[in-house]
């Protein structure tokens, strides 16, 4: 009898134990360190299971937890800026709202203790972002939230699941924040090595360069020549417009990487010296167009006849939008057919009159029309847009293009190539544009620009790659579209004749 008295003491973990099964929807968290800032998403994480998730399981136009079980959590240890608002350190629930059309809607509150949804007020909202949905290539069985587009001033909050992307950018104040602490302690610093620090700060990070040399300055008058850091003061200079300096910098640097044997650092010093140069050339700006027209046009047929092509543009995103180009080089006329996810559209500019339709029918919303953009005026932009970009270089012959008259031997993309600058006229553009010629066949290779505003450094760059033949005129198959600053690609457009 005793025996049975004494079974709960000694087993009490068996006889209080319950059984519980695994979490449908797992808890997870994900966490970013963004200059000084530390930021952490708390959340559930729901299976698809072959359902369909938006517009089924999850209404349209309703509010949405942006997870499952209980609210999901945003929590920053700084302040951040969320669309236009300022958001105080502290945590904060993140819904969403999913439209059928159009934008969704991000959705920042301060009560962090609901059930998901179920007493969501908006009267607690902080602020309500827009946010452009994305279509993915491949389904997301489990819900997912990642932090990407990492950069000291913002971040990328984006949340993947079933066949949708969405994204929700993040602002930081790192910017202010190094300035308030580079006051405070480097006046003077311990360590004349943090002068280098925060002058690789700001040149890393596209920010100011004449703060950038400051502190390289300081740090160059306290410490030795050092072959990795004596290249980046290098780059500020040069990049700053003190390029003979920064030459002669670098020519050190390669000097001091040699003597250290440094592999590396030689190979990418003795490239930017290459990158650096421009060689002034006898070649004529005149003579180079015509060597290039007698290689991608040798019969002239770019302005005498009607040129059909059938393009896929493709962006970062996956998305791939097909386009049927119909171009007038003679006249002024344009038409377009496009697919844009389901949509059929078609822009046309004939004898001077605008036309349009979509799906095949011409009668159209003022709605649909100004979300698609279908325009007269839009449609002239397309019109001189296209013909531009798929008439190179043919269309330097045009009126208002001003070939500046010096040809330089430059690197590009790696290559030797040969450097011709164009300028416009007002009326045509206020864009300063660099056309890239391959040096023995004279093909056009690449080009850039940059708004004469903003200043070299700035706008694109488009890398050519291979040839297809229409209408016996050798044109680029591929352009691929990169930022210049940060080289951030922007996509590729494929001729598919």
């Amino acid at each position: 009898m005793k025996l049975l008295y004494l079974l709960p003491l000694l087993f009490p973990v068996f006889l209080s134990a319950q059984f519980v099964a695994p979490a449908a929807s797992p808890a997870a968290e994900t966490k970013v360190e963004v200059g000084y800032t530390n930021l952490s998403i708390s959340y559930h994480r729901p299976n698809v299971r072959g359902r369909v998730i938006f517009g089924e399981l999850l209404p349209w136009s309703k509010i949405w937890r942006a997870g499952a079980n209980e609210n999901t959590i945003l929590t920053v240890d700084g302040p951040v800026t969320i669309g236009e608002t300022e958001i105080p350190e502290g945590s904060y629930s993140l819904f969403l709202i999913p439209e059928k059309e159009g934008n969704w809607t991000w959705v920042i509150n301060s009560d962090t203790e609901n059930w998901g949804a179920r007493d969501y007020d908006h009267r607690r909202d902080l602020v309500r972002v827009p946010a452009k949905p994305r279509k993915l290539t491949e389904r997301i069985e489990t819900l997912e939230y990642r932090w990407l587009n990492v950069d000291p001033q913002s971040v990328d909050l984006t949340l993947e699941w079933e066949w949708q992307r969405l994204s929700l950018p993040i602002s930081l104040p790192t910017e202010d924040q190094v300035a308030d602490r580079a006051a405070r302690y480097l006046n003077p610093a311990q360590d004349p090595n943090e002068y280098y620090a925060i002058a690789r700060y700001y040149l890393d990070n596209g920010m100011s360069l004449t703060k950038a040399k400051a502190w390289m300055d300081r740090w160059a008058a306290k410490k030795k020549e050092q072959f990795g850091r004596t290249r980046y003061q290098a780059i500020i200079e040069y990049k700053l417009g003190n390029e003979e300096k920064g030459k002669r910098l670098m020519q050190r640097s390669l000097e001091l990487a040699r003597e250290a044997g440094n592999e590396h650092y030689v190979r990418m010093n003795e490239q930017s010296l290459k990158d650096w140069t421009r060689e002034l050339t006898e070649i004529s700006a005149d003579s180079l167009l015509a060597r290039s027209l007698q290689y991608h046009d040798p019969d002239r047929q770019w302005g005498r006849r009607t040129h059909m092509l059938q393009l896929a543009e493709s962006r970062p995103d996956n998305s791939v939008r097909h386009t049927r180009l119909t171009l007038y080089p003679h006249t002024a006329d344009f038409d377009m057919q496009q697919i844009r996810g389901r949509d059929k559209i078609q822009m046309r500019y004939l004898d001077g009159t605008y036309s349009f339709s979509l799906n095949g029918n011409m009668e159209v919303s003022e709605e649909k029309r100004k979300k698609l953009r279908m325009t007269e005026e839009r449609t002239k932009w397309m019109r001189d847009y296209y013909t531009y970009l798929f008439g190179l270089p043919m269309k330097l012959q045009d009126a208002g293009t001003f070939l500046q008259p010096n040809v330089h031997k430059v690197w590009f993309d790696g290559k030797e190539m040969l450097e011709l600058e164009v300028h416009y006229a007002p009326e045509t553009g206020k864009d300063i544009w660099f056309f890239y010629f391959d040096p023995k066949t004279y093909a056009l290779s690449g080009y850039a620009f940059y708004h004469e505003k903003d200043g070299p450094g700035t706008g694109e760059y488009i890398l050519l790659e291979g040839e297809t033949i229409i209408d016996r005129m050798k044109l680029p198959a591929e352009r691929h579209w990169y930022y210049t600053k940060n080289k951030l690609y922007l996509g590729t457009d494929e001729i598919l004749n």
